[in-house]
């Protein structure tokens, strides 16, 4: 009987770890604006952009990082952890897992290629010309 009630004493205090460090929604936000920043860093020196223009075009792509997130990013709590998922054309997908107070995100490689099969610029030309 003793062992059972060591047992459930350590499940009581991991859960009550789990619980209390659960990342909220602004951790979510800043890491995945991490990435994506780094993101469209190395798009930027990867097109030979730099000096001025390359500052301009990074403030505006962070910029919009910025507003996409507050209008299409969603965190859901699950008491133990958290999960981030962005809105795509009413299509939600999984970016992100936190636990143990910290985020767990896609690397700067799945992120370039989820910008570019997701926000094409001749998709959203297309999109834009109907």
């Amino acid at each position: 009987m003793k062992k059972f009630l060591i047992f459930l004493g350590i499940i009581a205090v991991v859960a009550i770890t789990l619980m209390v460090t659960t990342p909220d929604r602004q951790q979510h936000v800043d890491t995945i604006k991490s990435v994506m920043t780094g993101v469209v860093n190395a798009e930027l020196r990867d097109n030979n952009i730099d000096g001025p223009l390359a500052s301009i075009a990074s403030v505006a792509a962070t910029t919009a990082v910025d507003t996409y997130l507050n209008t299409n990013f969603l965190v859901r709590d699950h008491r133990f952890y958290s999960l981030g998922f962005i809105d795509y054309n009413e299509e939600f997908q999984l970016v992100s897992v936190g636990v143990l107070n910290h985020v767990y995100t896609l690397n700067e490689d799945q992120a370039r290629e989820m910008l570019k099969k997701k926000l094409n610029p001749l998709e959203l030309l297309q999109g834009n010309l109907k």
